[in-house]
């Protein structure tokens, strides 16, 4: 499974934040990849066939999350508090609507996760379900190339160039490490159990032992998002 990348090899919050879209968006790649391939082989014949499906929807529905909470506990408070003074507040800022599109991305994974689940437990899709499926699955990945390009332009840079003091973003780490150090773990996919019927679930993490910590040396490629910045100690690993 693929994992966030470990804060512990991280000083600063925005790299870390700008590498774990990096990472996002390589997979938002393969599932571009996935659909027009499903298009072509059939979207049955592929849920059953291609491995992928599974990889990226766990990723979306169990990790994708954990960042998504890294941003709501650590950042965006002290972003929040700052907002007045860098013209955030007009009626059509950006930073309103990025709570309610975490929401929506979980929404979308959750309802792929199922229609997926259900078509390899009963081996059949009806029309209308692959429709859904196809249809939903490039609904998501748009609204994670949107989600994540206002984040990188509006939210983390401004935070970087002007809103956050080396105690602030030492502070943002803190909290980030805090979170992923408790030992919280994703569930693996049961393929017998019940097909989830509740639109508003929302996966649990609990804790465990180490064989699923979200927090991996489990080490994937991902392109580059234009040419950030480096720092030479803020190394990534999936």
């Amino acid at each position: 499974m693929t994992h966030l990348p470990d804060p512990n090899k991280y000083s600063d919050p925005i790299r870390y934040f700008r590498d774990s879209h990096a990472l996002i968006i390589t997979l938002i790649n393969q599932l571009d990849d996935l659909i027009k391939s499903a298009e072509q082989k059939g979207i049955k014949k592929s849920i059953i066939e291609d491995k992928a499906w599974r990889e990226i929807l766990e990723f979306l529905v169990n990790v994708a999350p954990i960042h998504e909470q890294d941003e709501e506990m650590a950042l965006f408070p002290l972003v929040f508090k700052k907002v007045p003074h860098v013209g955030f507040q007009m009626a059509n800022s950006p930073i309103r609507f990025i709570h309610e599109q975490h929401e929506v991305m979980q929404m979308h994974s959750i309802e792929l996760l199922q229609i997926w689940k259900q078509t390899l437990i009963k081996n059949e899709l009806t029309d209308e379900e692959a429709n859904r499926f196809i249809l939903g699955a490039k609904q998501l990945a748009a609204i994670y190339r949107e989600h994540v390009r206002t984040e990188n332009e509006i939210i983390y840079t401004t935070a970087n160039d002007e809103l956050l003091s080396p105690q602030e973003r030492e502070s943002i780490m803190n909290t980030i490490r805090e979170h992923h150090g408790a030992e919280v773990i994703t569930p693996y996919f049961d393929y017998e159990a019940p097909v989830i019927s509740n639109p508003a679930y929302s996966p649990k993490v609990v804790v465990g032992d180490d064989e699923n910590d979200a927090i991996s040396g489990e080490e994937l490629e991902v392109e580059e998002e234009g040419d950030e910045e480096e720092t030479g100690d803020d190394e990534m690993r999936y």
